[in-house]
């Protein structure tokens, strides 16, 4: 395990968490003693999203009636 202090780490983030991207435990220390350590992810949490797509399709069939996204948003932002 690679130690850091609470200053180095603050001051090399980018370099600590590339370390623990690479497969790393990172212990972070204070007056020497360990405080925490930073473990890399077990195993990849990507985020599976749901098909917007087919649920629209499956409620409104295939052909949309409605406003589009942008005229929503800008009616809904105002003037600016």
């Amino acid at each position: 395990m690679k130690k850091y202090s609470i200053m180095q780490s603050q001051h090399n983030l980018a370099k600590v968490l590339r370390e623990v991207e690479a497969g790393y435990e990172v212990g972070i220390t204070r007056r020497k003693k360990l405080v925490a350590r930073i473990l890399p992810p077990e195993r990849d949490e990507s985020v599976a999203f749901p098909d917007f797509g087919a649920r629209a399709a499956a409620v409104w069939g295939k052909t949309w009636k409605g406003a589009k996204s942008d005229d929503l948003l800008n009616e809904a932002r105002g003037e600016r």
